[in-house]
């Protein structure tokens, strides 16, 4: 299916709206009917008929004058007829096939002063047999009319029928027509005003006349209004009525262009007849005779010559002329062929003139003839360039160029654009808007209107973006920009309109009226995606008092997003001005909230810094929010411990949140954060909970050394310090958890002399003698060595009286390996300490292979000796600890 080309269509619009008979009421609609309707069929997005084809004849005040219109567009049309009526319909008397067309000056008594339809019929009947033919009648056809309807008799449609004529009638035999006096068209008109205006959902880029019947039967079955009836014959049913408006985005199908204007030949008076069969050269030679003596007849006949030669002779016509010298006349020429020639013959014109001047680039002739042609009309325009682009491109854009250069107001860039969508050109229509220069932004939101009207909602969202800060100024076109973004689908225009209105805004009052606007039209979303953007730019006086205004205008659920995204970002300094702003407001459970999400996106840094704040601030409420907010992050928490160091805040409340972590063993939090590098902090966790609760530190410490965290003697003294008890109540096996490992290491070594002046000397030395039965002779003598090098000799002898119950070979290479690791005072005390155990003969060969005198047994009558004095090292390495300050991290 094709549109129905423009330049070869009319249409007749008839319509009587008052009535000079008392049985006949006045139909006020009908005046607007006429008007609204040929505006659309004269619209490009429509149908884009010449406003000289659409002959409107309101209130006919004869037969002879309706029928004369029909007579006159069926006689000149070549492609369309559409003959359209809305008044009374009558029906004539005896005859029940004798419809009638009501006028002004009709008395439905005498039946010969209304239309006979059959005339009507007779003169559609009269146009070329390959047109097309339209008939849309809005009339009653039975009955009396009800209050505000169209009275009259009717007659059966049926007969009405014309030979290859699409019939639209506005309802069914015995059914009246309604004209709903509080709208401006009547029922079945205005119907069909909105489906060519507003477009068919679906229905593709054109509207076909059974999609069209069907549209408005649905639409008129839903208002409970009478149904229309349409009658098919021939290519009716393929007969495209109008471009769809509402089919057009998105890369449908379009209509085929149409044909080049069939432009008349001017009529050549006999005395030029023979004169002007002659070749160029003749004509140019005689025309020079002329000028001094007939300068009139000389331009006529070279006005003849131009309008009615050959195009290439036409052109060699002017090009001979300019040659000459004679450059007003072949101005004339080329002026008359740019006016009047057709879109084939222009073409042919141009590449004879191009072939003349024998360059690539366009000549001023071929420049002379373009701008001529820009200045016909758009659908001339368009035929032109759609045949130049196929093999004269750079002509084509000098006539683009030239036709733009003409556009001056709204109406004429969007006739010229339509015209190229018509001729399938859109990337030289999208030009055409590109390159308009409109005279001011009204302009601009004007010819957006248009073209969003048409269905082309991409080029008109285009067109406002290139006035983005005039159109942003305004809220009322804002809103329709918006609008037409999301006819587009284009989310990214939608975000870039709204910072530019934000940027647009004057004031924060501004701003907030520009929102209202917004929640006022139903974009309540868009709303807030502005305060979105504003929300980081303002300063937090400017957030403050646009939360005021947005309160005071009822838009309460505003107030959260704004100070959310406003505190996103901000310095911390600002959070407590903003959390005091909605408590002010009455918003207290949003002040609790905006606090706890200020502090989960914030570094152990800036929560320190709030911290600080708040609590020079008196809001210890606050400060437990902000502690809170963390509860869940354990070396957030470490971290922030250390930063709190750093502002000389108290960290006793995240200590104790730490100490009582939900879901974490105490060993495994403080393994936690020695593995994440925070072993100062454990320590501070530990001394913490030494404070706070010292029996439960008493029960952690024999988990710590299965724990990831490691016991040294910072751990243990910390304890000892921060307990303040002591500890000689661990049991040996507790002890034994603190000391025992897999390799000893100098802070085990540390441990045990921590343990040993806390008063568990004993269960230390227990746990050493222990040792030396457990281990091989070599892992044994690394600790002694260890232990001798710290001097701990008192828990070397520990080791080494481990040593004594070995069987007696065993004990004896054991002695032996000592003295020869260099421990010879230790091999000396294990001879000495063991004796009782040996034989005489194996205790004498072990003094001797030492060098030292053999023990003598000690006898059972004497009492013990006192236990050896503690080493001195030992004591150096508790004062040291008791020296220390608080640990800090």
């Amino acid at each position: 299916m094709e549109l129905p080309d423009p330049l070869g269509s009319y249409a007749v619009l008839i319509g009587s709206s008052s009535y000079q008979s008392p049985d006949l009421e006045d139909l006020p609609a009908v005046s607007h009917n006429l008007e609204d309707l040929g505006r659309l069929l004269e619209d490009p997005g429509v149908w884009g008929l010449p406003p000289d084809h659409v002959t409107r004849v309101a209130e006919p005040p004869s037969p002879a004058h309706f029928l004369d219109a029909v007579h006159e567009a069926a006689r000149q049309a070549t492609d369309t007829l559409l003959v359209y009526y809305a008044g009374h319909g009558l029906v004539g008397p005896g005859e029940v096939d004798s419809l009638l067309l009501a006028l002004p000056s009709s008395d439905p008594e005498r039946p010969y002063t209304s239309v006979d339809f059959a005339n009507v019929r007779r003169e559609v009947q009269g146009a070329r047999r390959q047109v097309n033919r339209v008939v849309i009648l809005d009339c009653c056809y039975s009955g009396k009319a009800m209050t505000g309807g169209m009275s009259g008799p009717v007659t059966m449609t049926e007969h009405a029928r014309i030979q290859g004529t699409y019939l639209l009638a506005a309802c069914g035999p015995n059914r009246l027509a309604v004209a709903p006096p509080d709208e401006p068209h009547t029922a079945f008109t205005g119907e069909l005003i909105r489906a060519l205006s507003g477009g068919l959902p679906g229905a593709g880029p054109l509207i076909g006349a059974t999609e069209l019947y069907e549209h408005l039967t649905g639409e008129l079955r839903a208002k409970g209004r009478p149904l229309p009836q349409q009658r098919l014959n021939n290519t009716g049913r393929d007969l495209v009525i109008a471009r769809n408006r509402h089919g057009l985005p998105g890369g449908t199908t379009r209509a085929a262009p149409p044909p080049p204007p069939r432009a008349a030949r001017p009529a050549v008076p006999d005395r030029f007849r023979v004169l002007l069969r002659s070749q160029p050269r003749r004509i140019a030679e005689h025309t020079e005779r002329l000028r001094s003596t007939e300068p009139a007849t000389a331009a006529e006949l070279l006005e003849l010559a131009a309008g009615t030669r050959p195009a290439q002779e036409a052109a060699a016509l002017a090009h001979l002329l300019r040659r000459q010298g004679r450059d007003p006349e072949a101005q004339a020429v080329l002026t008359t062929a740019g006016t009047r020639r057709s879109p084939a013959d222009l073409v042919t014109v141009v590449r004879a003139l191009r072939a003349m001047d024998g360059g690539e680039d366009v000549g001023d002739d071929v420049e002379r003839l373009l701008r001529t042609v820009a200045r016909r009309a758009p659908e001339d325009v368009a035929a032109v360039l759609r045949l130049l682009y196929a093999d004269e491109a750079t002509a084509a854009d000098a006539l683009l160029a030239a036709a733009i250069g003409t556009l001056g107001t709204t109406e004429a860039v969007l006739g010229l654009a339509g015209a190229l969508w018509s001729a399938q050109l859109d990337e030289q229509a999208t030009r055409v808007l590109a390159a308009s220069s409109l005279s001011s932004p009204q302009e601009a939101v004007r010819l957006a209107d248009a073209l969003r009207s048409i269905g082309r909602v991409d080029e008109a969202l285009d067109l406002s973006l290139r006035w983005l800060p005039a159109v942003a100024e305004d809220s009322a076109g804002l809103i329709r920009v918006l609008r037409i973004a999301d006819e587009a689908g284009r989310t990214a225009a939608t975000d870039e309109l709204l910072r530019a209105a934000a940027d647009a805004a004057p004031t924060v009052r501004g701003l907030a009226r520009l929102c209202d606007a917004l929640w006022t039209a139903g974009m309540g979303d868009r709303a807030e995606r502005l305060l979105a953007f504003v929300s980081g730019e303002l300063d937090t006086a400017e957030v403050v008092a646009l939360a005021e205004l947005l309160h005071a205008e009822g838009h309460e659920g505003a107030l959260w997003p704004l100070f959310e995204q406003a505190a996103t970002g901000r310095p911390v300094e600002e959070i407590p001005a903003l959390v005091d702003a909605l408590r002010t407001m009455g918003r207290p459970l949003d002040a609790e909230a905006l606090v706890k999400d200020a502090a989960a996106r914030r570094s152990a840094a800036n929560l320190a810094a709030l911290l600080d704040l708040l609590d020079r601030d008196g809001a210890p409420q606050d400060s437990a929010r902000v502690l809170a907010s963390v509860s869940s992050d354990i070396l957030l928490q470490a971290r922030l411990i250390r930063s709190l160091h750093t502002v000389s805040r108290p960290r006793e409340a995240l200590l104790d949140q730490l100490c009582g972590t939900a879901g974490v063993e105490f060993p495994d939090l403080l393994g936690t954060l020695h593995e994440a590098g925070e072993h100062e902090v454990a320590v501070l966790v530990l001394r913490r909970l030494a404070q706070t609760d010292p029996e439960r530190a008493v029960r952690q410490l024999p988990l710590l050394r299965t724990a990831r965290m490691p016991v040294d003697q910072k751990v243990l003294h910390t304890f000892l310090e921060a307990s303040g008890r002591p500890m000689e109540g661990l049991h040996a096996a507790t002890v034994r958890s603190l000391v025992a490992g897999r390799a000893w290491s100098l802070d085990q070594v540390d441990v045990i002399a921590v343990l040993s002046y806390a008063g568990l000397t004993a269960q230390v030395e227990e746990v050493l003698e222990e040792y030396s039965r457990q281990r091989s002779t070599t892992q044994v003598i690394e600790l002694l060595q260890v232990l001798e090098t710290r001097g701990h000799g008192n828990h070397a002898q520990a080791v080494v009286r481990g040593a004594r119950w070995m069987f007696p070979e065993l004990f004896m290479g054991f002695v032996r390996s000592l003295h020869d690791a260099g421990l010879q005072e230790l091999a000396r005390y294990a001879l000495e300490n063991a004796s009782a155990r040996l034989p005489h003969a194996q205790r004498r060969e072990l003094a001797e292979s030492l060098g030292v005198p053999v023990p003598e047994l000690p006898d059972p009558e004497l009492p013990d000796p006192p236990p050896d004095p503690p080493p001195t090292g030992g004591t150096r390495l508790l004062d040291r600890f008791r020296r220390r300050q608080d640990l800090q991290p």
